[in-house]
């Protein structure tokens, strides 16, 4: 009877472990569609805060050297496909002396290039000032956040000499175009 008893438990214990209670687990699964739509070129061109560019000439040392004037971050580009940024004067420089029309300085004394350490990919261009629209940069990169320190530079001051002590002035713009 022993005999029978300690086969019908070991027969019991082989039937519990056998048979594990397993939970039922269904699972389910829905896609979903997510769309980006851009449905538009974008582009934008900002100047920095203090976009005035002066070139100061108090002393006759001054007039014997080139002369920079490096604009950090002054232009910001944002644009969503490679681009071009021009610059041309809008006009001739005008004197501070409203009698003095003909005797002004050239266009062409003032260079105009961007630092190469914040190019955004794109080929560089050393513009010298004029009213055409010239390429200062072309075929840059697509950027949310391209900001570009740019250089004013005359780079002789003699045909500035024999002009009356005045200011002169006129005005730059820039231009970014998406390609």
């Amino acid at each position: 009877m022993r005999k029978n008893l300690i086969f019908t438990l070991f027969a019991l214990t082989a039937i519990c472990l056998g048979h594990q209670a397993k939970a039922q687990v269904s699972a389910s699964t829905n896609p979903v569609t997510v769309n980006i739509d851009l449905q538009a070129s974008v582009i934008s061109i900002a100047l920095d805060a203090s976009p005035t560019v002066n070139f100061v000439y108090a002393t006759a040392a001054e007039y014997a050297t080139s002369k920079s004037v490096t604009k950090p971050s002054h232009l910001t580009v944002i644009s969503n496909k490679p681009y071009d940024i021009s610059v041309q004067a809008n006009g001739l420089f005008t004197s501070s002396n409203s009698s003095n029309t003909t005797n002004l300085p050239a266009l062409g004394v003032v260079n105009v290039s961007v630092d190469p350490t914040t190019a955004n990919g794109g080929t560089l261009s050393t513009v010298t000032l004029s009213q055409t629209d010239q390429p200062l940069v072309e075929e840059a990169d697509p950027t949310t956040t391209a900001v570009y320190n740019v250089v004013y530079t005359i780079p002789t001051a003699t045909t500035l000499v024999a002009l009356p002590k005045e200011v002169y002035t006129t005005t730059v713009t820039y231009t970014a175009t998406q390609l």
